[in-house]
C-alpha cells in the first residue's frame, strides 16, 4: 500500500516537472 502510494506521488511529481519544463521551453 505504501509502495503504491509512493509510486503515485513519484509519477505525479515527474509529470508535474515535465509539464513545467515543456512550458519553459515554449517561452
Amino acid at each position: 500500500s505504501i509502495n503504491l502510494h509512493t509510486g503515485l506521488i513519484k509519477a505525479y511529481l515527474e509529470s508535474f516537472v515535465l509539464s513545467i519544463l515543456i512550458i519553459l521551453s515554449l517561452h
